[in-house]
């Protein structure tokens, strides 16, 4: 029975509990497991257990990952240097450790200088989520058919990565291999400066003196360009300042951008602002129409390979004591 350890049991440390545990051991490539889960708030611990998202709950950091083989940090981004460092001389030699943050480039550096050798280090960033935050927000089929983003280094064992990848697949998503530092700079464009904007709207607007007489005006449009502003305030400040460089660049793309747009505007250049509208909307559809969630090449194999259970084997997990 493979010994999977959860720490942090927001939206998606809880729901990844609640996808494996829903998963048939027969099925699956990781087989019987047994979950244990951490938190800091002892309530959290007790939600996540209620939803069936742990077998077991720990009191300590100690007593989660004592005998792990494989441990998820799902805490917000900037917990995970402090996570990384409490559990590095408690993890027991050929124990797996994965993430699921949403930056990847300081994490894996951190990962570096924390864990010590014979423990192996993954990325993983799930490329899903939800308006609501917390562990009563968790759900089961969070991660169907949703990219998931996984990192790695050139010296990390193969086992590892099979094991991380077995993970991926038993809660329903796609595995997606990708440089950290190539996830950061796309992510940004296309997860972090969304949610930036959408902040800004936010901001722009129910700040405005104006605002009790807009809000009343505010119908579907500005719900869904305002919907990220109603994210986890403590996990977009990570994400904001652990991607400085890639979304910096992104901001000023935008910036400059806008500037162009009111420049438009304000010339009345009716040709500029019906090309870029006609332009935009086109590239839109065709992206909607394309499957946005499939991976490059993806199209051209509808039926992914299983990833046989022996490939698990070639990294060693640690066995407790008293295993045979």
């Amino acid at each position: 029975m493979l010994r999977i350890s959860i720490i942090g049991l927001g939206l998606i440390g809880a729901s990844l509990g609640m996808a494996l545990r829903a998963a048939d051991p027969k099925e699956s490539p990781l087989g019987p497991l047994e979950l244990t889960g951490w938190d800091r708030d002892a309530r959290v611990v007790k939600e996540a257990r209620g939803r069936l998202a742990i077998d077991r709950d720990a009191r300590t950091l100690d007593e989660a990952v004592r005998n792990a083989q494989l441990v998820v940090v799902a805490t917000p981004v900037q917990a995970v240097r402090t996570v990384f460092e409490q559990i590095a001389p408690l993890l027991p030699s050929g124990a797996v450790v994965t993430d699921v943050a949403s930056t990847k480039a300081e994490v894996s550096r951190w990962a570096a200088a924390s864990l010590r050798p014979g423990v192996a280090y993954v990325g993983g960033h799930p490329m899903a989520g939800k308006e609501r935050a917390g562990v009563t927000a968790a759900d089961a089929e969070l991660f169907q058919g949703a990219i998931y983003c996984i990192t790695t280094a050139p010296q990390t064992p193969q086992g590892a990565l099979d094991a991380v990848e077995a993970l991926v697949r038993t809660v329903g998503a796609k595995p997606y291999y990708i440089d950290p530092e190539e996830h950061d700079a796309y992510v940004a464009a296309i997860s972090h400066l969304p949610m930036l904007l959408s902040v800004g709207l936010m901001e722009i607007t129910s700040s405005s003196p104006a605002w009790r007489e807009l809000a009343p005006l505010a119908a579907t449009g500005f719900r869904d360009v305002s919907r990220l502003a109603s994210g986890d305030p403590e996990m977009h400040r990570d994400i904001l300042l652990t991607n400085r460089a890639a979304l910096t660049r992104w901001i000023n793309a935008m910036l400059t951008f806008l500037v162009e747009v009111r420049d438009q505007v304000e010339a009345e250049d009716t040709a500029s602002i019906e090309a870029l509208l006609q332009r935009t909307k086109a590239q839109r559809d065709t992206w909607l129409t394309s499957r946005p969630n499939l991976r490059p090449g993806e199209a051209d194999f509808l039926h992914q390979p299983d990833l046989e259970r022996p490939g698990l084997l070639s990294f060693r997990f640690p066995k407790r004591k008293g295993d045979g």
